[in-house]
């Protein structure tokens, strides 16, 4: 292959005259197709319950590493305050967690409880009731105030609540 050019300042072109070889040393490459498996049917279908029974063992492992942090927490030395409270937001974290995945659960267990029922009325041939969004949220609107009157937190939550909706109407007169 000859480059040409009729200047020495010039790029070099090629002709376009010569014909284009017929058989050229050019290879495919495979192209690698990625699947993400949330949205795969080879993957299977999601059932949480499922997940759950399967990845048991990370609960011990969660727990076994907040007894360990815990122990670091309580032997971590008095001028080291950034490792002390990298380690309380840690076990902090953990907590939030663990309370998150109860909390779940039991809304999970409500949810199959209902269906069970459900399912019983449609079985002896009575009417089916399926409740709507919003009485199934003032049922748990509900159920969280009975736990926190119960574990004296209610002042504080109401509080709280107050405060939030304090400035979110600050923030509509202001605009």
């Amino acid at each position: 292959m000859s480059f040409k050019r009729e200047n020495k300042n010039r790029p070099r072109e090629q002709s376009s005259k010569k014909p284009v070889p017929v058989f050229r040393d050019v290879f495919q490459v495979k192209k690698r197709h990625h699947r993400d498996p949330r949205y795969d049917d080879l993957s299977g279908s999601y059932n949480p319950r499922i997940f759950m029974e399967n990845y048991e063992f990370i609960k011990d492992i969660k727990e076994r590493e907040k007894k360990e942090l815990e122990y670091e927490l309580e032997n971590v030395g008095e001028n080291e305050t950034t490792k002390k409270e990298k380690l309380k937001y840690l076990l902090q974290r953990m907590e939030n967690q663990e309370r998150n995945r109860k909390l779940l659960e039991k809304q999970r267990e409500e949810q199959l409880k209902e269906q069970e029922e459900i399912m019983e009325a449609a079985k002896q041939g009575k009417k089916p009731y399926i409740p709507r969004k919003t009485e199934i949220k003032t049922k748990q609107l509900v159920q969280t105030f009975q736990s926190l009157k119960k574990s004296h937190r209610l002042e504080k939550y109401m509080e709280r609540k107050r405060k939030k909706n304090f400035s979110k109407d600050r923030k509509r007169f202001f605009e």
